[in-house]
């Protein structure tokens, strides 16, 4: 127990540094901008096309601009530190991997819910021109959002784990991500008695719930096992690079 208290102590202290780095520059803040341009934009269309003031369908669109936003946001947490030979420096001091694996992961997720709080302009619009709103259905939403965000943060510290080069690491985590969010649109391929495990496998399939206002646990348990599981592949990735250095 008290093994597990400081390693998430560490875990803290470097999501707490690495916020810190992230928020002190500017390519943070170009992605915070066109996220949220994005968002305005697409808030406002779907608005005046509707005639309803609601966020269900922004939040629709939140989870495809994630699958950009995210790896772009993660890409180098991990593979800048490698490229630059500072990850190495950082592993051989005392603190383990596992805590620096999950202090990138909380800062990303920090991250992320900063820019969500950001989108809060749009439900004070609604709040002014709309009427009967579901306040419960809007917070579901947003953490459902959180969520599904954690999830794509896993896997964007497990692409930026397996490589040095950002790019590189933006595009396998933008696959990765894709891939979940892509299965909704392939279920008719899929063979009847698949359809089931596929559909569950659906990232937007367990949103769906948040969105009606419901939490329901065995969404939050698929999420939960997704991000355990990625961050895990991090730090395997990690340890076998090491290991291959030192030989």
């Amino acid at each position: 127990m008290r093994r597990r208290k400081t390693i998430m102590h560490n875990a803290f202290i470097i999501a707490r540094k690495e916020l810190k780095s992230y928020l002190n520059s500017v390519s943070t803040y170009i992605v915070f901008v066109l996220f949220l341009m994005l968002s305005g934009w697409f808030f406002s269309n779907l608005m005046f096309k509707s005639g309803k003031a609601e966020l269900r369908q922004l939040f629709d669109v939140l989870h495809l601009v994630y699958i950009f936003f995210i790896p772009a946001l993660t890409m180098g947490m991990i593979a800048k530190e490698k490229a630059d030979q500072t990850f190495e420096l950082l592993a051989t001091m005392p603190i383990k991997l596992k805590s620096i694996v999950w202090g990138k992961w909380l800062a990303a997720l920090e991250l992320l819910v900063i820019i969500l709080m950001f989108t809060l302009v749009h439900l004070l619009t609604i709040m002014i021109i709309g009427e009967n709103l579901d306040y419960g259905s809007i917070l579901c939403g947003y953490l459902g959002l959180i969520f599904v965000g954690a999830v794509y943060c896993a896997i964007g510290i497990f692409a930026s784990a397996l490589q040095s080069n950002q790019i590189l690491a933006f595009i396998i985590g933008f696959v990765i991500c894709l891939f979940f969010y892509a299965i909704q649109f392939l279920m008719p391929l899929f063979p009847n008695a698949l359809a089931n495990v596929f559909q569950y496998l659906s990232m937007d399939y367990h949103l769906e719930n948040f969105l009606k206002g419901i939490i329901d646990t065995r969404d939050i348990i698929y999420m939960g096992s997704l991000v355990i599981g990625f961050m895990l592949l991090a730090e395997f990735s990690l340890r076998m690079n090491n290991r291959l250095q030192e030989r």
